[in-house]
C-alpha cells in the first residue's frame, strides 16, 4: 500500500484536511450564528423587555431562562456527585452569546422563541410574580434615596465598574473571536510567508506557524488541554496551542499588530497598501 511523504495512508491524510475543513466551516458557523442571534436581539431590546423574562424550555435534557433586562441566559447543569453517585441539577448564568451558542444550537433557540407564542402561560413569568419584581425594584429605588450622598455615589461606583467590567468581558470575547478567524482564514497565506516571529524575548516568545496555530513560551503545564497533542513545536522549549488560548494571554489587537510589523520588517519592500485585483 502506498503511503503519503507526511506520514500515513492517502486516506488518512485526506481524513485530517477533511477535519481541518470542518474545523473552519465550524469556527465560521459559530461565529455567524453568534452574530445572527445578537442582531436579533439587538433589533427587538426594547419588545423582549417589555415581555419580561422566558423560559424557552424545561424538559429532562434541556433548560434555559432568558432574561432580557440584563440580558443573561441561566441554563441548567447536570451533573453526578462522585460522594454518592446522585445526578443533581445546578443552575448556572450564562452572560455573553457566544458562549450560549457553543451550549446550544442557535435554530433551537429561534425554534423554542416561537414555541412560546404558542403556549405563552408556560414561557412567561406570571403577571403576579412580575409585579412583585416591580414593587421590589420600587422598594429598592426608595430604599436607595434615603441613603447619604456619599453611600449613594458608593453604589453609583461599583455598579459603574459593574458596567464597564460587563462591556470589557464583551469587547474581549470579540476580539478572541476575532483573532480565530484571522489564524483560521489566514493558513493559506501563512505556507506560502512561513512562520513569523511575533515576539523573541528572552522570556517571552511567541510565533505564528504556517498551519495557523502558534508557539509560545507561556507556561501551559496546568493546562495540558490547552496544548495541540500530536503537534511538535519547530523550537525546543515552546508549546503549540491555537488562537483561542493566546488571546487569553495577549491582547489580540496586539497580536495582529505585531503580526503586520514581522511582514513589513521580513519584506521592507513591499507596499502592504497597495490593493491587487
Amino acid at each position: 500500500m502506498s503511503r503519503s511523504p507526511g506520514g500515513g495512508s492517502p486516506r488518512l491524510v485526506a481524513l485530517r484536511e477533511l477535519a481541518g475543513e470542518a474545523e473552519l466551516e465550524r469556527r465560521d458557523f459559530l461565529y455567524e450564528a453568534t452574530e445572527q442571534l445578537r442582531r436579533f436581539l439587538d433589533q427587538n431590546r426594547e419588545r423582549l423587555r417589555e415581555i419580561g423574562p422566558i423560559k424557552l424550555v424545561d424538559d429532562e435534557q434541556d433548560y434555559l431562562l432568558y432574561h432580557p433586562v440584563d440580558e443573561t441566559w441561566t441554563t441548567r447543569l447536570t451533573y453526578q456527585d462522585p460522594a454518592d453517585n446522585e445526578w443533581y441539577d445546578q443552575e448556572q448564568l450564562v452572560e455573553t452569546i457566544s458562549e450560549l451558542v457553543e451550549l446550544y444550537n442557535p435554530a433551537d433557540i429561534f425554534a423554542w422563541l416561537i414555541e412560546t407564542s404558542r403556549d405563552a402561560p408556560s414561557h412567561l413569568v406570571a403577571a403576579d410574580d412580575l409585579k412583585r419584581e416591580e414593587e421590589l425594584g420600587e422598594f429598592g429605588d426608595d430604599w436607595e434615596a434615603d441613603l447619604s450622598p456619599s453611600q449613594q455615589e458608593t453604589l453609583a461606583a461599583q455598579r459603574l465598574w459593574q458596567l464597564a467590567d460587563a462591556y470589557r468581558l464583551q469587547l474581549s470575547t470579540a476580539q478572541a473571536q476575532h483573532l480565530r478567524e484571522f489564524s483560521a482564514n489566514a493558513e493559506e497565506v501563512l505556507r506560502r510567508t512561513g512562520e513569523l516571529v511575533l515576539l523573541d524575548e528572552a522570556e517571552d516568545v511567541l510565533v505564528l506557524r504556517p498551519d495557523g496555530r502558534f508557539e509560545t513560551s507561556l507556561d501551559l503545564s496546568d493546562r495540558p488541554e490547552d496544548v495541540v497533542g500530536g503537534v511538535e513545536a519547530q523550537r525546543p522549549g515552546l508549546s503549540v496551542t491555537e488562537a483561542k488560548v493566546i488571546a487569553a494571554f495577549y491582547d489580540p489587537a496586539d497580536v495582529l499588530h505585531w503580526v503586520t510589523e514581522a511582514l513589513a520588517e521580513r519584506y521592507p519592500a513591499v507596499d502592504f497598501t497597495a490593493v491587487y485585483e
